[in-house]
């Protein structure tokens, strides 16, 4: 390849992510020897490296969902959506999945091994994945920015900021502990929900817009999404108390929850949400902090970029 551009985060997959992003970085360096190699300093950088690299043919990113979800804004913000019938817009993304969850390489078909991880970015085929930009504003104020795995409004947002303050629990467990603690403080929202011919304004105790079927560490939000197949998956969880909610969370990590009287699934290219009083968001992992926004409309960017798998 005529150039490959790594961009690492080094402190991804939090304390206890040290020698997995050792492991990862050495086998990197062994399987891209040719590459330039990029450090990320602090939240929103690898969007700075991202957009300056745009002319790579291939771009490594070594860190958990958080950290690709900003090189892919980085890339789309700037080359614009791509076209999937066409070729060399954009450089072809790898992950190298270092991070607390790993959520999106789960979900597009990336191996958790990073040594094996690696030999995919070098070698794996190539898979044309969704990536969905998210319109913000509230009076007057917008902005705009992407995700590609999953967004959460209201509860899961609140589990993630939880989440946030632990130093050493990784995956699943770290965001049923998360949850836990956040039942202690549950708020449900007042939302105005548009989704094609589907619209309610009730209160609800979560909504999560879904590109893949896992997030939160594995589990099965949408069990039925597809990364690739231009729609947008929503689980609406309606208003539910602390001790309904903890009895039905079995449901939410084995993907039955679709059935439950509470829990209303959607699907589409779009979703129009205007909460009718401030409401935590995260994207990716990342919560918006500060979130000054009300209003938010969801499209699916169809097979916006490519990315190595096994």
């Amino acid at each position: 390849m005529r150039r490959v551009v790594s961009i690492i985060n080094p402190v991804a997959g939090k304390a206890r992510g040290a020698k997995l992003r050792a492991k990862g970085l050495e086998s990197l360096m062994r399987t891209f020897p040719e590459s330039t190699f990029l450090y990320t300093n602090g939240p929103g950088h690898a969007t700075e490296l991202a957009r300056d690299a745009k002319d790579a043919e291939l771009m490594v990113v070594v860190g958990g969902d958080g950290t690709i979800r900003e090189v892919i804004c980085g890339l789309v913000s700037a080359t614009g959506p791509l076209d999937h019938s066409t070729t060399g817009s954009r450089p072809l993304l790898a992950v190298i999945p270092v991070g607390s969850c790993n959520d999106l390489p789960r979900n597009v078909g990336i191996p958790a091994d990073v040594a094996e991880a690696c030999r995919v970015a070098r070698a794996g085929d190539t898979r044309p994945i969704d990536v969905i930009r998210v319109e913000m504003s509230d009076h007057g104020n917008t902005q705009q920015t992407y995700f590609a795995n999953a967004a959460g409004f209201g509860f899961d947002a609140q589990v993630t900021t939880e989440a946030q303050k632990s130093k050493h629990l990784r995956g699943m467990l770290l965001y049923l502990v998360a949850i836990v603690r956040t039942l202690s403080h549950l708020k449900c929202p007042l939302v105005r929900i548009r989704a094609g011919d589907f619209s309610a304004d009730q209160r609800v105790l979560m909504v999560a817009a879904a590109n893949g079927r896992y997030y939160g560490g594995g589990l099965k939000v949408a069990p039925d999404a597809l990364p690739d197949d231009g729609l947008l998956d929503v689980c609406i969880g309606w208003e539910m108390g602390w001790w309904s909610t903890l009895k039905k969370l079995p449901r939410f990590v084995a993907g039955t929850h679709v059935a439950l009287k509470e829990v209303k699934m959607l699907r589409g290219p779009e979703l129009e949400l205007e909460f009718l009083e401030p409401v935590q968001v995260e994207l990716d992992g990342d919560v918006l902090s500060p979130q000054p926004f009300r209003r938010f409309r969801l499209t699916v960017l169809p097979r916006a970029i490519n990315i190595r798998v096994d």
